[in-house]
């Protein structure tokens, strides 16, 4: 059944996974700024070492921070870098139309879910109000709606409601893979205190 999947969509896998590796020259860029973060981090430990306070940023917040921080700067060079102003011009708000016929089409409308499950991820890791999956979806809403009306303003894209819907799908998603992993550290670590 996965194989005969594979087989009847392997034009659009090449495609979606070619696009992917096409994103990663955007990424060096995003380490550059994180590593500003990290260094700001690594100071405020030996601050709170000397100083003898409680530190109240965790090594997990400040990983998942620099995570964060790659990931959106790599985002925002996809989506505002990568493309000239005035290339593109155009509202579509008819929902699921971006599906379109093509392999290409079909790349595009599930590229960009993909695009959007690290955030899902990465923003309850990084901050706990985005904890509460309505939050976090939310702000992945407000984010693609800030994506698409600067494309639109810009004319560096189409606005479409399906990006948003999309987008918001991924953040989702996101969300729920973030949750089950949340859970089961929460097991792990509850079975590992329970034993001591």
């Amino acid at each position: 059944m996965i194989s005969n999947f594979l087989q009847d969509n392997e034009a659009l896998i090449r495609l979606i996974m070619s696009d992917i590796q096409g994103m990663t020259k955007y990424i060096h860029i995003g380490v550059g700024i994180a590593l500003v973060y990290g260094v700001l981090y690594l100071l405020y430990v030996i601050f709170c070492k000397i100083t003898k306070r409680e530190r109240k940023l965790s090594a997990w917040h400040a990983i998942s921070v620099f995570a964060l921080l790659i990931y959106l700067t790599a985002i925002l060079f996809i989506v505002f870098m990568s493309r000239e102003v005035g290339q593109y011009d155009g509202v579509n708000l008819h929902l699921w139309s971006s599906w379109g016929i093509t392999t290409r089409r079909k790349a595009l409308f599930i590229e960009n879910i993909i695009m959007f499950i690290p955030m899902g991820i990465l923003l309850p890791s990084a901050f706990k109000t985005f904890r509460n999956p309505f939050v976090c979806i939310f702000s992945c809403a407000v984010m693609s709606c800030f994506i698409e009306q600067t494309q639109f303003i810009f004319k560096l894209g189409f606005a479409e409601l399906d990006d948003v819907v999309t987008n918001t799908l991924g953040g989702a998603i996101g969300w729920i893979i973030w949750g089950i992993l949340w859970l089961i550290f929460l097991i792990i670590h509850g079975i590992f205190h329970k034993n001591k």
